[in-house]
């Protein structure tokens, strides 16, 4: 569902009418048939409507079968109107899920490995409820499990934003010239967590445990002034925050952290629906590209590195593919490594909407065979996750 509705379609789909449920009238089926894998039909539909106009509400990235998180998002940013149903999420598994339909306690044993990266696997790993066969797992899922070696490379490109961030001020979600003007207090503190990290050592670990956890907490404390810049800032401090701690078995903060992936998949959410109901103003078409494709990055890794989260102790099971295949990136990725004067020059007279491309339409577009050379870091460690079954080129060459 890639967030279209028809333009002549006003009516309720057959589906939602028989079952007296709110139809949000997606394109070309509707949010409830899509979840439910229902055959979503609507009233005098014809073929030939192929005219489509962008959907005036974004996309839900947090689920609908819960309610009870305010305890643990803080308290709302200003300014914001959400759709309540992106509230009404659960704090009671660490392992929830982004999707429309929650699938907790899925994951299966391996065994004991001999390498480094499987031992920590193995730390990662919580018990759960036995394994949900793969043939009763919903075919909209697909691709869901991924080989082990898909998993680690993910987990390694994932890992390195961290050193990335330290040693640049940026890295594939936070663009260089992103906060060129103002730096917002999260985003120095993560740098500077981050060189610490680099620097770990068993005495030092202490401080950088608590260090995270009290700049966490005054995010939280400082949630309700947020400007759209410093939820930006706040959603990128806080994946870097969890990367730290979820990744790194030697700190023991796999847990604490695992229970905080709630706490950034309702603010990425919040930071998508306020992207789209407070627009911010830009002088320069380029300061408006970064700021926007930083933001789209930014929404689009905390899912990801969720996703691989989710693959590392659920035995290849990510479950944050029904929310990351609708999401938008930029087609091509050429932007991202230029200067303000080489995208003027790009830009002129390019329709912006016609620069974007569902990750989910991205990954259909790779073919076997095409040139993995020609992909960006960015690139290729999207594709790996969803193509590298078919094409271990993907993640092999890069491991």
């Amino acid at each position: 569902m890639l967030g279209y509705i028809s333009s002549t379609r006003k009516k309720s789909c057959k589906q939602c009418v028989k079952a007296k449920r709110r139809c949000d009238l997606g394109y070309p089926c509707c949010k409830r048939c899509f979840s439910k894998s229902l055959d979503c039909a609507y009233p005098n539909a014809s073929v030939r409507e192929a005219e489509v106009v962008i959907r005036q509400r974004t996309p839900d990235l947090a689920p609908l079968d819960h309610a009870g998180d305010n305890e643990l998002v803080g308290v709302q940013p200003v300014g914001c109107e959400f759709d309540p149903a992106t509230l009404h999420v659960s704090t009671s598994d660490s392992n929830s899920s982004s999707s429309p339909e929650s699938w907790n306690d899925i994951v299966g044993d391996k065994e004991n490995g001999e390498n480094g990266w499987t031992r920590q696997a193995q730390y990662w790993k919580r018990s759960q409820e036995p394994a949900v066969s793969r043939q009763m797992m919903p075919k909209i899922w697909a691709p869901s499990w991924l080989s082990e070696e898909q998993v680690l490379f993910m987990v390694s490109k994932v890992r390195g934003f961290v050193p990335t961030l330290a040693f640049s001020g940026a890295n594939v979600f936070i663009h260089t010239a992103l906060y060129k003007s103002h730096q917002p207090t999260a985003f120095q503190d993560s740098i500077s967590l981050s060189a610490l990290y680099l620097a770990k050592t068993k005495q030092n670990a202490p401080i950088l445990i608590r260090s995270i956890d009290e700049k966490i907490n005054g995010l939280v404390a400082s949630s309700n002034g947020w400007s759209l810049q410093e939820h930006l800032a706040a959603v990128q401090a806080l994946i870097v925050y969890q990367i730290i701690r979820l990744f790194d078995g030697d700190l023991g903060q796999a847990g604490a952290a695992a229970r905080h992936n709630r706490l950034l998949e309702l603010w990425a959410a919040h930071l998508w629906k306020r992207s789209f109901a407070e627009p911010v103003a830009f002088s320069k078409a380029w300061d408006a590209w970064v700021f926007y494709e930083s933001l789209r990055r930014t929404v689009l890794m905390s899912v990801f590195m969720r996703g691989c989260w989710s693959a590392l102790i659920q035995d290849g099971l990510c479950d944050q593919v029904p929310v990351l295949a609708r999401l938008p990136l930029s087609k091509g990725d050429g932007y991202w490594n230029i200067g303000e004067d080489e995208f003027e020059r790009r830009v002129a007279g390019v329709d912006g909407r016609d620069q974007l491309i569902a990750y989910g339409d991205f990954s259909l577009s790779w073919k076997l065979g095409d040139d993995v050379g020609a992909l960006s870091e960015f690139q290729r460690l999207l594709l790996a996750g969803c193509k590298g079954h078919m094409d271990p080129r993907l993640f092999l060459d890069g491991m």
